[in-house]
C-alpha cells in the first residue's frame, strides 16, 4: 500500500464520529422513566448483554491502562467537551455532542465544523466542571475544523507539533467523548496518509477503533503535542479484511499565529 491514496479508492465514505440527542420534551418524561425501568428488567434478564456490549466497550480497558500515563495525564485537563444545540429542518432542537481541545490559557478551542454547525448554542465544559458558552465560532478553509475563542484565564492547554508531520509507524495518543463517557485515552499508530475529495489537504488514518463523540478527539505525539484533529472513522484493508479506523487532520492546517 502506498502512503498517498485517494480515500474514495481506498474505503468508501468516511463516517463522522459525533452523537445526536434529542432534546426531551417535559410531557413525555414519566414515560420515559417508565421505559428506562423496562430497558433495566430486560437487560437484567439477558444474561449475554455484557458480552454483546463488550466489544464496543473494550476502549474502556485500554483507558484504564492508560489512566497513569504521563502524556495522557498532562494533556486530559486541556480536553473539553462540546455541546451544540440545533434546530434540524424538522424544527426539532437536537443536541450534537464531539470533543475538542484547548492550545491558549484564555481558550482556542479546537473542533470539528460538522459537531458546530448551524448551532444556535455551544456549551465547551472542561474537567473540572467549568461551562463556556458561545454562539460563534471560526472555520479553516476546505478543512472540518472549527475554532471558537473563549475569555477565560490560566487555562489547560496542549502544544501544536506545527514543525513536524505525523509519520507513518508513529505512537499516538488519542484523548475524547465516545459513546457518552469522557476523556477516555486510547493509543494506537499512525497508518497511512489519503488525498481527500475536493480538498488539498491529505489526511491520515491511525489503527483505534473510534466512536460516536470523538469528533475532535485531539492526536497527541510522544512529546504530548497535538499533531492532528480526528474527524471521522473508515474501514481500511488490511490484508484483505476490514479494520475499523480514525480518521485525522494534521495539525498543520490550522492558521499560523492561531
Amino acid at each position: 500500500m502506498n502512503d498517498d491514496k485517494s480515500m474514495a479508492e481506498e474505503n468508501g465514505e468516511e463516517q463522522f464520529d459525533y452523537e445526536i440527542v434529542s432534546i426531551i420534551k417535559p410531557a413525555y418524561f414519566r414515560k420515559l422513566v417508565a421505559l428506562l425501568i423496562l430497558l433495566a428488567f430486560i437487560a437484567m434478564s439477558v444474561p449475554n448483554l455484557p458480552y454483546l456490549l463488550s466489544n464496543q466497550l473494550n476502549f474502556l480497558d485500554q483507558n484504564r491502562a492508560l489512566k497513569e500515563d504521563d502524556i495522557v495525564q498532562r494533556c486530559k485537563p486541556a480536553v473539553v467537551s462540546i455541546e451544540a444545540m440545533v434546530t434540524n429542518e424538522f424544527l426539532n432542537t437536537v443536541v450534537k455532542q464531539g470533543t475538542g481541545f484547548n492550545i491558549s490559557t484564555t481558550g482556542t478551542i479546537i473542533t470539528n465544523q460538522h459537531i458546530v454547525a448551524n448551532a444556535s448554542t455551544i456549551t465547551i465544559r472542561f474537567g473540572d466542571g467549568t461551562e463556556y458558552y458561545s454562539k460563534h465560532y471560526e472555520v479553516v478553509p476546505d478543512v472540518d475544523i472549527a475554532i471558537i475563542r473563549l475569555k477565560g484565564n490560566d487555562l489547560p492547554t496542549i502544544a501544536l507539533n506545527i514543525n513536524n508531520r505525523a509519520q507513518s509507524g508513529e505512537t499516538v495518543t488519542i484523548i475524547g467523548n465516545p459513546l457518552g463517557f469522557e476523556k477516555i485515552s486510547q493509543r494506537g499508530t499512525v497508518g497511512h496518509f489519503y488525498s481527500m475529495k475536493n480538498s488539498l489537504t491529505q489526511v491520515f488514518d491511525i489503527n483505534v477503533p473510534i466512536n460516536p463523540g470523538n469528533s475532535g478527539s485531539p492526536v497527541i505525539d510522544n512529546q504530548a503535542k497535538a499533531v492532528g484533529i480526528v474527524f471521522a472513522s473508515t474501514n481500511v484493508d488490511i490484508n484483505g479484511k476490514l479494520e475499523l479506523r480514525a480518521l485525522a487532520i494534521p495539525i498543520q492546517v490550522l492558521p499560523l499565529g492561531i
